[in-house]
């Protein structure tokens, strides 16, 4: 039971990491006119005009967002890697999928792919020595 709590609270502490550099990149880019930053179909529509810092802040908060679920499950769970890797997992696919659903452009989804990977093997590293903490 502890275990699947962890899982929770992993993916949550995931989601706010994630939605808290989300909402930054309206605060430091200028999105296009009638582009809504909250809306996925107003993303996807002007995908073309979202300025590449925005989508570089994206792939910036999947890496922290993988990175700090996987320290908040491991912390939560204090015996098994298990929940981090669950966490990770299901982030690792939502972001390549939401990739591929949003329309990124190549160079986007490439180097998102190998984002979310390296934040899988630096959370690991993360979560091994909050293990090893405790």
């Amino acid at each position: 039971m502890r275990n699947l709590f962890a899982i929770a609270v992993g993916l949550v502490v995931s989601g706010l990491v994630v939605f808290l550099l989300y909402i930054l990149g309206p605060q430091f880019f200028t999105f296009p006119q009638g582009a809504n930053p909250m809306d996925p179909e107003s993303i996807k529509q002007n995908m073309h005009l979202i300025p590449t810092g925005a989508m570089i802040l994206v792939i910036i908060a999947h890496f922290f967002g993988i990175i700090g679920g996987m320290i908040a499950s491991t912390a939560v769970s204090e015996t098994s890697l298990i929940p981090a890797y669950i966490v990770s997992a299901i982030i690792i696919i939502g972001s390549i999928g939401g990739s591929f659903a949003m329309s990124h452009p190549t160079w986007s989804v490439v180097t998102g792919m190998i984002t979310v990977i390296a934040a899988f093997f630096v959370g690991r590293i993360a979560a091994i020595n909050k293990l090893n903490e405790e």
